[in-house]
């Protein structure tokens, strides 16, 4: 009996040692506050990410993240300004419409391009035609011709003063009663231009003589 006794007696003073150990343990050394952990496939631990306290997770991905859109004022931006070339491309324009006519057509194309003359042009222009339309007779054989640009250049320029003068040659075929009568020759036309309430206008094309 007296054995027994001694044996429980080391047995309970062991395990009070084991439980104060327990108790010192889990009170200074084990962290309560660490993230739960996933097992991996491997049975190891894997600890969760999460973001330091105050932040939350983002709902969007970079590339969903709204754009940044400014606004854009016409009406700050620098009035474009006409220059050589386009003054070029301008009379090359007027050029081919301005040379390519029939009687069949009743002269229209000048009057067509009146929105695009001075004044003074347009008011040539509108005598011009009655002189063309009164010389046509009824029944008369059909007479044509057909304009196209070749090449321009600017022989004067001036912005302050608005005016600009430009070459063109051209290319030129006329036809006469049957289509198969007809001759092409080239022939350059001079076209002044001049700046009207700020927008360039023709203000006299004169055909110079035949290549």
């Amino acid at each position: 009996m007296q054995t027994n006794k001694k044996s429980w007696g080391i047995v309970i003073i062991i395990l009070g040692l084991i439980l104060l150990g327990l108790i010192i343990y889990f009170s200074f050394f084990y962290d309560t506050n660490q993230p739960e952990g996933e097992p991996n496939v491997d049975g190891n631990t894997v600890i969760n990410n999460q973001l330091p306290s105050g932040e939350t997770e983002p709902t969007t991905t970079p590339g969903d993240k709204p754009r940044n859109y400014q606004e854009y004022d016409l009406s700050q931006k620098d009035e474009y300004k006409s220059g050589v070339s386009d003054l070029i491309k301008t009379a090359e324009a007027f050029a081919e419409r301005f040379g390519s006519y029939s009687n069949y057509s009743n002269f229209s194309n000048f009057s067509d391009l009146q929105i695009f003359m001075t004044p003074s042009m347009s008011a040539w222009a509108d005598n011009y035609v009655k002189q063309l339309r009164a010389e046509v007779k009824e029944g008369e054989a059909y007479y044509g011709i057909t304009t196209n640009a070749i090449t321009g250049k600017s022989s004067a320029y001036d912005e302050s003063a608005g005016t600009a003068q430009i070459t063109i040659t051209t290319s030129r075929r006329e036809s006469m009663g049957e289509e198969t009568e007809s001759e092409s020759y080239n022939q350059d036309i001079e076209i002044s231009l001049k700046k009207v309430n700020g927008e360039w206008l023709v203000d006299k094309a004169l055909w110079q003589e035949k290549k």
